[in-house]
Formats: structure tokens, C-alpha cells, sequence
């Protein structure tokens, strides 16, 4: 049982803290992490009639008033976030808008605005604490079988190229938003001299338990799971060898990054290790044995190096008293729910 320690938080607890994009799946994750924290959130969705589920559960869980849903139906306007921030000691920018996400000058576009958005309300209101999910596809993509190193300021400069070549790929396009959205957030911070201390959150692939999975269905990689146990092997095709992060150290290591007080100006990269399919479907045949697995074409490995690995677990278990949730586990958790229908 992890439990939140640290001594002077630098946003205290019982103070509201805004979560953008909380009804998705990290979004979700890092609120509830935020609540068993002792801190009230404030979290905002594109749909406030769609998502009213995740204000009734939160508020259930966590007692009446320590969630407040708030509809934000453009992130990109002018102005967005300016009301939601009122009385809030900190932020954390989740939200992805993948408008465009076959044409990079809209993407990368949308991406800055709607950061910049929830920076400069942050930043009028008071807000001391800013936290934006970037992606580790902002230093690097999965390069199967390559051995290779990734430093605190490895950027993604191979995909800045290719996602303004003709017909860019999607992943390009998301890595160069996500490199562009990082340094737009420094330069504006230094460009008017701001004091407001901003950490980014690099995560890879999220797997673990979805937190109403009725309503979010398995979303990103939590649907990786989801295609095995549905024997749709070809939805998985295309996800190559990577790094996992557990989606509850994920959402942990935002809540460090929001309130560390020596945690500043920093790129914490929650990645806890390799995966790739086959190692997946062979947890989930250990799991489960009364399902029939079936094999998937060798595909290979992650070799790279991410050399903030071992920080970001040493921040796990100064805070939460436990390192990094292992692979195992995590597929189990994300497996949990569909087990009902053995």
C-alpha cells in the first residue's frame, strides 16, 4: 500500500489543483492520485454532460466537494482557462488535442495554444506550480533492437524533420507537438520572467487498470490488452517494443512533479522499463491459462537506455515508499475487469 509523504509540499494539500483533460485515461489517473494526495481537484473536459460520471465517482470516493468538473469544449480559445484557474495553487496540463493530427501545422498549432492557454491563466492567477504531460516520443520514438541513450535533453529532432515531410506520419506529427509545446512552455516562461516553477512528465506507454472502464472503454495502450483478450492480434501489429509506464506511477510521478519542492524545472521521464507484445501475451497465459493466447511474429526489442530512469524511481520511493509497479502486475490490473467474463 503506497502512501504520499512529503514534508512542505510545494502546493499545499487541501488546495484546489486544476487537472486538463481528466476524463481520459492518464487524466483520470493522475486525478485520483491528486485525491488520495488530500488535495481537491478541479478537472476539465471537453463534454461536461458526457463525463458528469467522473464527478459522481470521485466525489463518492473521496467525499462531496473534493471534485469539481468544469467544461472547457475548446482548450485553444482565447481565454479557455481563465475562469477554471480562480482559487487554484497549481496545474496540471494533461490535455491532448489531436485536432489535425495528420497535418502538422494544425497539430503542433492546437498543442501550443491550448498550453500556452493554461500556462498564462496559471501564471495571472497566482499559480506557483505547473505541470505539463509531454510524451517520451518528445526524445525519441521506439527504435526496435537499437541500442542507443536517452539524456534529460534528448529532444525528438528525428521526427521535427520527418512530420513536415509529404505525408507525414501520425507519430511524427505527435513528437514534433509535443518537442514544439515543451520549448514554447520554456520560452514563454523566460520571455516574461516568470517565477512560476514548470516540470514536464514524459511518459511512454501507459498500462494498468482503467478507472471506469464502463464509461472510458481501454483507451491508448490500455487497449493493448483489451485486442489480446479480444483475439484481435491485428490492432497490436503496430504497436512496436517500447518502454511501460504503470498509468498509477504515471499519474504518482505528476503529483511529485506538481509538489516536490526540489523537483524544478524538470523532465521527469516515466518510463520503468521494456515491453513488447509478446512478453504481454505471455504474462496474460501465466495469467489466465483458461483462455487460448495465441502467438504474434517475434517483434523484437527496446535497447535504448532512458538515463532518468532510476531518478524517477528514486522520487517514487522517497514519496510513495515503493519503486516502480512491474509489468506483471500492470497487465494483470489492466486485465482485471475482463477476467469477470471467465
Amino acid at each position: 500500500m503506497t502512501s504520499f509523504n512529503i514534508e512542505n509540499p510545494a502546493v499545499s494539500l487541501g488546495t484546489w489543483v486544476v487537472v486538463s483533460g481528466v476524463s481520459g485515461f492518464i487524466g483520470s489517473h493522475v486525478a485520483d492520485q491528486l485525491l488520495k494526495a488530500r488535495y481537491k481537484v478541479r478537472g476539465t473536459t471537453r463534454d461536461s454532460k458526457k463525463n458528469a460520471w467522473i464527478e459522481a465517482h470521485f466525489n463518492q470516493a473521496y467525499g462531496s466537494g473534493s471534485f469539481e468538473l468544469v467544461e472547457v469544449p475548446d482548450m485553444t480559445a482565447n481565454g479557455a482557462f481563465d475562469n477554471v484557474v480562480q482559487g487554484a495553487n497549481g496545474f496540471i496540463h494533461v490535455a491532448n488535442d489531436m485536432t489535425g493530427s495528420k497535418d502538422p501545422d494544425v497539430a503542433v498549432e492546437r498543442a501550443v495554444r491550448g498550453a500556452l492557454n493554461a500556462l498564462r491563466a496559471s501564471a495571472e492567477a497566482g499559480i506557483k506550480r505547473f505541470v505539463y504531460t509531454s510524451s517520451s516520443f518528445a526524445a525519441t520514438q521506439p527504435k526496435p533492437n537499437k541500442s542507443f541513450k536517452i539524456a534529460h535533453d534528448t529532444y525528438n529532432e528525428e521526427a521535427m524533420k520527418r512530420a513536415w515531410e509529404p505525408e507525414p506520419g501520425t507519430e511524427d506529427i505527435y513528437s514534433a507537438s509535443k518537442v514544439i509545446t515543451e520549448r514554447r512552455i520554456a520560452a514563454w516562461i523566460k520571455e516574461n520572467k516568470s517565477t512560476m516553477v514548470v516540470n514536464a512528465v514524459l511518459p511512454n506507454a501507459n498500462i494498468g487498470p482503467v478507472i471506469n472502464a464502463s464509461k472510458q472503454g481501454y483507451p491508448t495502450s490500455a487497449g493493448w490488452v483489451k485486442a489480446l483478450w479480444d483475439g484481435n492480434y491485428d490492432v497490436v501489429k503496430k504497436a512496436p517494443p517500447q518502454h511501460y509506464i504503470n498509468v498509477q506511477d504515471d499519474a504518482r510521478l505528476h503529483v511529485i512533479a506538481l509538489a516536490h519542492p526540489d523537483v524544478a524545472s524538470e523532465r521527469i521521464f516515466a518510463v520503468a522499463g521494456p515491453v513488447n507484445i509478446s512478453t504481454i501475451i505471455d504474462i496474460l497465459r501465466k495469467s489466465f491459462p483458461r483462455k487460448e493466447w495465441r502467438n504474434v511474429p517475434e517483434d523484437g526489442e527496446d535497447l535504448s537506455t532512458f538515463e532518468q530512469m532510476p531518478k524517477a524511481e528514486a522520487l517514487l520511493k522517497k514519496v510513495y515508499g515503493a519503486g516502480f509497479i512491474s509489468l506483471e502486475e500492470s497487465v494483470r490490473a489492466n486485465a482485471q475487469e475482463l477476467a469477470t467474463e471467465l
